[in-house]
């Protein structure tokens, strides 16, 4: 009778002591826990695989890059309004006949035979525009480059690189060199790429783990050392930036100009506006220059490793009610003698002015660009207005109305001004950034032909092809523009692009919106998210900024 009790107890989970007193059976009672743990980590390790196989899916998902349009052999553009930036004036009633690719006459009633025609009554045709300072990577082909297309952009200066390593974001010179064929050939839609820079050079802070950090410059025999290594990987020019001590870049410019090469880039905080100048820099980036260097106290400043530390609500204030006109036009004079150029980017000075603003915020052009980076994007703006703290924002837009009028003296001086964006920094939009970079100019105080001309026939000039592209001359690359308005009337008359000519190819009204409409599908595709974090995490470039 005792058996059949215990027996029964056991099989209820419950066993008898030695002292006959009824008690659970901890081996019964722990089998619940065992299944429980099981099955959590069978449902840990299925969610983990699920979502390992989501993010590779979203890796390997094949998005398509819109399709370029062919060249005819023979093109006549009949009856526009030419825009001549050289002579500044609008020629009407003109034709331009493009064959292989080229421009080979302009001029009223030209021939019809064996061509085909685009009639453009009033329409004003200008040179393709260039975009002085933007950055590409992997994804740039199927993103950002049909936008610098559909918005009239045909060439851009690409102010980023990588150190010649394999980069899964980064694209490297010889990828942009083939980016630059294929458009050439009419086998792919994006800008052409001129020149191609290096990896920012900056003291060796930027250079990926395992490679030698005076690739950066960390010495002036790091700085020889680092354009034997860029000259072999067939860069065009090398850019310094912002933490690069003096004797380095001194020794970096000394070296580039011996080897035919040149520097383009931030004016290093330890280098003044004049030695940069005097070093053979061709071109500086950012409205920041002529604040600094026409502000007295700034001497002082150069020691420091932190450039935020320059750009304090308190020096922001002091830069302009301190602002020496007399050092400005030292430089301005000097800049003007060496023929160094400016590009201002006042798109990026503008985030800093107007970054709690909601309808900048919520510009409707955020549709083209991809959700990982539009959360960047919102990311920079709120640390920006954080970092201003309370009293900052005011002078963040006094820094950047002030900064416009100072590329207005510069221009007004003789100074070299071109147009570039930062694009895709920061609400810096490929393609219609331009337009409002544009509209910058004209708000500093340049005409809309001279803003025109910052976009055309002198980024031309500065990269050794005036006559070859800016124009719409015989003999000049057919990159035409056909705008619906005037934009020496008006310099917003940009945005109203009808028709795109590249390299001979033409893309009517109908194309570019095409062209919009897929990198609106693109940014807004599921496999965005995973694409991004895949190519940034396996991005030693990347991944040593993220950690700087």
């Amino acid at each position: 009778m005792n058996r059949i009790c215990s027996t029964a107890a056991s099989a209820a989970g419950r066993v008898r002591d030695p002292a006959g007193a009824d008690r659970p059976d901890p081996e019964v009672n722990r089998q619940p826990v065992i299944h429980f743990l099981r099955t959590g980590i069978r449902i840990v390790v299925a969610t983990v695989l699920a979502a390992s196989l989501v993010v590779l899916a979203g890796v390997l998902w094949p998005l398509d890059t819109p399709i370029a349009q062919r060249a005819p052999d023979r093109l006549l553009i009949a009856g526009a309004n030419l825009v001549d930036v050289r002579a500044g004036i609008v020629r009407p009633g003109q034709d331009i006949l493009i064959e292989d690719g080229t421009i080979a006459a302009v001029g009223a009633n030209l021939p019809r035979d064996s061509v085909i025609v685009l009639d453009a009554p009033g329409r004003y045709a200008i040179p393709g525009l260039f975009d002085m300072h933007v950055h590409s990577f992997k994804l740039s082909p199927l993103l950002t480059h049909p936008l610098f297309v559909a918005a009239g952009v045909t060439a851009v200066r690409d102010m980023g690189g990588c150190i010649g390593i394999d980069d899964a974001w980064v694209a490297c010179a010889d990828e942009k060199g083939a980016w630059n064929e294929a458009v050439r050939e009419s086998r792919l839609v994006g800008p052409r790429f001129d020149q191609v820079t290096s990896l920012a050079i900056n003291g060796g802070s930027e250079i990926p783990n395992g490679i030698d950090p005076e690739l950066g410059a960390a010495s002036p025999a790091g700085a020889r050392k680092r354009v034997e290594h860029d000259l072999a990987r067939g860069v065009d020019f090398l850019k310094p930036y912002t933490r690069i001590s003096r004797d380095s870049y001194l020794a970096l410019a000394e070296a580039a100009r011996a080897n035919g090469l040149y520097l383009a880039g931030h004016q290093p905080l330890a280098v003044s506006g004049l030695e940069a100048v005097a070093a053979g820099q061709r071109s500086i980036e950012h409205a920041f220059l002529f604040i600094w260097e026409c502000y007295p106290g700034m001497a002082e400043l150069r020691g420091t490793d932190n450039p935020r530390s320059v750009y304090t609500n308190e020096h922001r204030v002091s830069m302009i009610s301190g602002h020496d006109e007399a050092l400005c036009r030292t430089l301005h004079e000097a800049m003007v003698e060496a023929g160094t150029a400016f590009v201002p980017t006042h798109t990026t000075r503008k985030l800093d002015a107007f970054a709690l603003d909601e309808a900048y915020r919520n510009d409707p052009r955020l549709k083209y660009i991809p959700r990982p980076l539009r959360s960047l994007w919102l990311g920079d703006a709120d640390g920006m207005a954080q970092r201003a703290g309370d009293d900052g924002q005011a002078s963040y837009r006094d820094f950047y109305e002030f900064g416009l009028a100072q590329t207005g003296a510069a221009h007004a001086a003789g100074v070299q001004v071109l147009a570039g964006t930062d694009a895709p920094d920061s609400f810096a939009f490929p393609g219609t950034g331009l337009h409002d970079e544009l509209e910058h100019l004209v708000e500093a105080g340049l005409s809309p032909l001279d803003a025109l001309r910052a976009a055309t026939i002198e980024p031309a000039r500065f990269l050794g092809l005036d006559g070859k592209a800016g124009v719409i001359e015989a003999g000049a690359r057919a990159d035409i523009v056909l705008l619906s308005g005037n934009p020496l009337a008006d310099i917003g008359a940009v945005r109203s692009t009808d028709t795109v000519v590249l390299a001979g190819a033409v893309y009517d009204r109908e194309d570019l919106d095409r062209l919009l409409a897929d990198v609106e599908e693109a940014a807004g595709h599921w496999s965005m998210w995973p694409k991004f974090a895949w190519q940034i995490a396996n991005s030693p470039i990347m991944r040593k900024q993220f950690a700087d």
